[in-house]
């Protein structure tokens, strides 16, 4: 029966969230060393000139890439193969625990570009963060909502820029999880500006991402903004 409302939980969180949830939020520049492809969780890799698309999913029994793999708004065709270069995970193979999980997962996009003189940054067009039930069916997609441009930092599958799931969108994740605990996690990605390295999407966690829901940022500005009013006014009645 618990399973049976988790279920209907997660079946509502999605109808709400739509298709593409559009909630992967930058949360900026991620400094790491001494890592590199092999070492780390890479979920994809992907190369070309000009421009590249990558994505990685699950069909039941492995990962697959290319164009038959994407969701909406992705191309694919460009990804590498071999097992430290393409990865679907589970919550188990990210480490998360009753305390840690999708409220805490880091989507690291590392454009191996723009590391000499007079090159030029790397535009990550489209990030993509989707789901998969144990038999291959995809259950939700997350995207970002703009384009991030990067002066990138050296070494493939190091250092990065991250994007993490808001509140609204992270609940929704868990209760996909708790319905599904064997959900595979895969990503995507379009992006342009390339001088052919090898970008990698790398994905990690943190104690705690610190992103707040669109509504909850509109809620504390307006209410700062009414402190600062009533500083003001009783500033004035006292001059």
């Amino acid at each position: 029966m618990k399973s049976v409302r988790w279920v209907l939980v997660a079946t509502a969180l999605a109808a709400l969230a739509g298709p593409a949830a559009a909630n992967l939020v930058p949360i900026g520049a991620i400094p790491s060393t001494g890592n590199g492809i092999g070492a780390v969780n890479t979920s994809l890799t992907f190369q070309n000139i000009g421009t590249e698309f990558g994505c990685v999913a699950y069909n039941g029994s492995i990962a697959t890439t290319g164009a038959g793999s994407c969701p909406a708004g992705f191309t694919g065709g460009d990804e590498k193969s071999g097992a430290s270069q393409i990865n679907v995970f589970t919550a188990a193979d990210l480490g998360f625990t009753p305390t840690k999980n999708f409220s805490n997962l880091v989507v690291l996009f590392n454009g191996n570009e723009g590391q000499n003189a007079g090159d030029q940054p790397i535009t990550l067009n489209l990030l993509g963060l989707s789901l998969y039930s144990a038999t291959g069916t995809r259950l939700a997609t997350f995207t970002t909502t703009a384009a991030s441009t990067f002066d990138s930092f050296p070494g493939v599958g190091n250092a990065g820029f991250g994007f993490a799931l808001d509140a609204a969108q992270a609940a929704i994740a868990n209760a996909w999880l708790v319905s599904n605990p064997l959900l595979r996690i895969g990503t995507e990605a379009n992006v342009s500006g390339s001088q052919g390295g090898a970008e990698t999407i790398q994905l990690t966690t943190v104690t705690t991402t610190g992103v707040p829901e669109p509504g909850t940022i509109a809620l504390l500005s307006s209410g700062l903004l009414f402190i600062g009013l009533g500083v003001w006014r009783k500033r004035s009645r006292l001059q």
